[in-house]
């Protein structure tokens, strides 16, 4: 470790070089916070290349890990284990995020995410303008959150935070924590508002403590053309007089479901854009976002900048079918004639109604199941639609949705099998040509 002290004039060059030191650690969020300069601001940014395209628009909406960021509340929507891990360049430094989201039957959805914000060797003067060696910096924060839904409109989230900090040779800790609420989660529009560094954190550096001001947060998202179409907003603003409100606007299209998702958004000095690849299996999901993001404010003299993501989604609560064999072909006396489909499901609470439709590669229902309480474990489709004719050659795919006594729905949706109609047997004779 370089010793940044001067020995001449100690108490001086202390002092300005902490400062000096403390400029450069704020140069990230002085460019990055919407209000400029203020302690703590990568805390109120964003962290993954989803809520980054979207305008950092996220706080009405929190339907996945980073509800832990932006409103711990959001965490009662997610039905599977979520993991979701990004790297953002900023100016100059690197930032990380890490995090993990579980839901439980009984006990609320917990969650934990963890920050990352440092840089490489930085060069350092002493108050005469000499060379004086070189330091680094790294701010880190962790999240561990607690939302519960106490009632079906209501949900409620709870963090605490640990940031860490060290400069040089000092270092710092301080703890805080955020509220949250989330209106009507599992509807088409949902409200979201957050109080967030409740009691800090506070970061003391030798003699100068930085305390991160107290944040509210509040935004409504919209989701259209069942849930393809989210259209979200968001304001914030923290309790310094300096500082004004921040608006945030952002959408999220999916073309191609669930495969395929663009993204744009604006604040106050971005606009940004993305694309979301995703791919579902039976029982996981993974997929890849990345982000671009112009600073307009500055009259784009600031590079645009890249931001990349993955995330996973296991297990949880979830339905699925599976069917046998992959290929059949429905014609009377024959073994193959029918598709076994089993039903795997895990789910909340007692499950009420249930659904399943089978479509054609168009997407048009052909077959349709249904009933009241929990489903059975098997059905069989014997290739006819619901009138009694047998479906054309092709693939075929369903659609299964599972409605709890509370009205909170799974679904999924995925191939089938395919039908490949075989003719009759027999002999075809051919006579040679005179």
């Amino acid at each position: 470790m370089v010793n940044i002290v001067s020995r001449k004039s100690l108490s001086v060059e202390r002092i300005i070089l902490f400062l000096l030191l403390t400029a450069y650690c704020l140069l990230p969020t002085v460019v990055e916070a919407q209000g400029g300069g203020v302690p703590g601001a990568l805390l109120n940014y964003g962290m993954t290349p989803r809520t980054i395209a979207m305008g950092k628009t996220f706080t009405g909406l929190a339907d996945d890990q980073e509800a832990v960021y932006f409103n711990p509340a959001g965490l009662v929507q997610l039905l599977s284990h979520n993991i979701k891990s990004s790297y953002l360049s900023l100016l100059g430094t690197q930032g990380g995020y890490f995090g993990y989201a579980l839901p439980t039957r009984k006990f609320g959805s917990l969650g934990f995410g963890l920050i990352y914000h440092g840089s490489g060797d930085v060069d350092s003067w002493d108050v005469n303008g000499n060379p004086f060696g070189t330091f680094k910096f790294y701010q880190s924060c962790y999240l561990f959150s607690y939302a519960y839904q106490p009632w079906r409109p209501l949900g409620v989230g709870v963090n605490i935070k640990v940031m860490m900090s060290k400069i040089a040779q000092y270092s710092a800790l301080g703890m805080g924590g955020d509220l949250g609420i989330l209106l009507f989660p599992r509807g088409t529009l949902t409200i979201g508002l957050t109080c967030q560094n409740l009691l800090g954190p506070k970061l003391t550096h030798d003699t100068q403590t930085d305390e991160v001001p107290i944040t509210f947060r509040g935004g409504v998202a919209l989701k259209l053309y069942r849930d393809r179409l989210i259209i979200a907003t968001d304001i914030a603003k923290d309790v310094l007089d300096y500082t004004s409100v921040d608006y945030h606007v952002g959408m999220e299209f999916i073309p191609i479901y669930p495969m395929v998702a663009l993204r744009g958004g604006i604040d106050r000095n971005h606009i940004a854009a993305g694309l979301g690849l995703k791919k579902d299996w039976n029982k996981f999901s993974a997929g890849l976002d990345y982000a671009i993001e112009l600073h307009y404010a500055s009259s784009f003299l600031v590079p645009l900048r890249h931001k990349i993501g993955v995330f996973v989604n296991f297990s949880g609560f979830r339905t699925w079918v599976e069917a046998s064999p992959k290929q059949f072909s429905p014609t009377p006396g024959r073994k193959e004639n029918i598709a076994w489909m089993d039903l795997h499901y895990n789910a909340k609470r007692p499950i009420e109604r249930w659904q399943l439709l089978i479509k054609n590669q168009y997407g048009e229902v052909v077959r349709t199941y249904a009933g009241w309480e929990a489903p059975p474990l098997r059905l069989s489709w014997d290739g006819l639609d619901d009138i009694g004719r047998v479906v054309a050659d092709g693939k075929y795919y369903y659609e299964m949705l599972l409605i709890d006594d509370i009205g909170e729905t799974l679904s999924f949706r995925d191939y089938l099998t395919r039908v490949a109609t075989l003719g009759p047997e027999g002999e075809i004779e051919f006579l040679p040509q005179e």
